[in-house]
This record gives C-alpha cells, structure tokens and sequence, in this order.
C-alpha cells in the first residue's frame, strides 16, 4: 500500500514540475514557443517526418560514439570527449523536446476555449498533454512518443528556419 502512495506523489508531483517547465519555457522563451506553436498549426506532419528523421539520426550518432567508446576505452581523453559529446547530443535533444511540447501546450490550451491569458493556456494545455500521456497503453506507447517527435520536429524546423532567414 506504501508503494501506492509513492506512485500516486511521484505522478502528482512529476505532472505538476512538467506543466511548470513548461510555463517558464514559455514565458523565458516567448519568441521561439511561438515560432514553434506556428509550426505545429501550419505543418504538423512534416514536424512528424523532421522528428523521426532526426531522432534516428541522432539515435546513429550516440550508437556511433558508444561504439567508439567501446573501442577506446582505455584512452582517458578520448572516453571523455566521447562522453561530452554524447551527453551534449541527447542534452540538445531533450531540451529540443520540451521547446516543442511547452508550444503544443501553449497551442492546445488555446484550442480548448478562450484562456484568460497565457499561463492559463500553458496549464490546460500541458495537464491535457499530461493526462492523455497517462492513458494506459495507447498513451504510453503511441501517443507519447508521437508527441515528442513532432515536438522535435516543430522545435528543429522553427529554430532552423529562422537562422535561415538571418543569414
């Protein structure tokens, strides 16, 4: 019964830290969450495409440094470059991630109904993200990862089109 309750804080709590990650990145972050919130209304499945495609590429690229890792696992300096540069890699990824998921909840609380600002939009829309993710089997297998690659996959395409555009 002990673990029941565990699980229950764990979940409670681990809802409640995501939707405020969420909140700051939206509200440190205002130009890129609305970048990416364009994206996702204009191009949802090539968001889709982008982030399985680079999701892949990244999985590639820290399979390849964890081989090279297993290949020189005696020499210090090339085991700790190799470990950068993967942390560095997934690091990018995750907060990639969230980018694209504080604007998919930015973009599902306004699709609710007419938030009274911001904040309110940002907490409907990521308890909304939060609890269909919870959705036993369908949520956890399906939706969640399709979730975050289209997160990643808006949060690439919005920040690698606006460099595009400067340069």
């Amino acid at each position: 019964m002990n673990n029941i309750f565990g699980l229950l804080f764990v979940i409670i709590f681990g809802g409640v830290g995501l939707i405020s990650i969420f909140v700051v990145i939206s509200l440190l972050l205002p130009v890129p969450v609305e970048r990416t919130r364009a994206t996702l209304e204009t191009s949802p499945m090539r968001s889709l495409l982008l982030g399985v495609v680079n999701f892949l590429c990244m999985g590639l690229v820290v399979a390849l440094f964890v081989w090279l890792f297993s290949l020189f696992t005696g020499i210090k300096v090339i085991d700790g470059i190799l470990l950068l540069l993967t942390g560095l890699l997934t690091l990018s990824a995750i907060l990639l991630a969230l980018l694209g998921l504080a604007s998919l909840a930015n973009l599902l609380g306004y699709h609710i109904g007419e938030p009274k600002n911001e904040f309110h939009a940002i907490i409907r829309g990521g308890a909304l993200l939060f609890l269909a993710g919870f959705t036993p089997f369908i949520g956890w297998f399906a939706f969640t990862p399709l979730i975050i690659l289209v997160a990643l996959g808006a949060a690439i395409q919005a920040i690698f089109r606006q460099k595009e555009r400067a340069g």
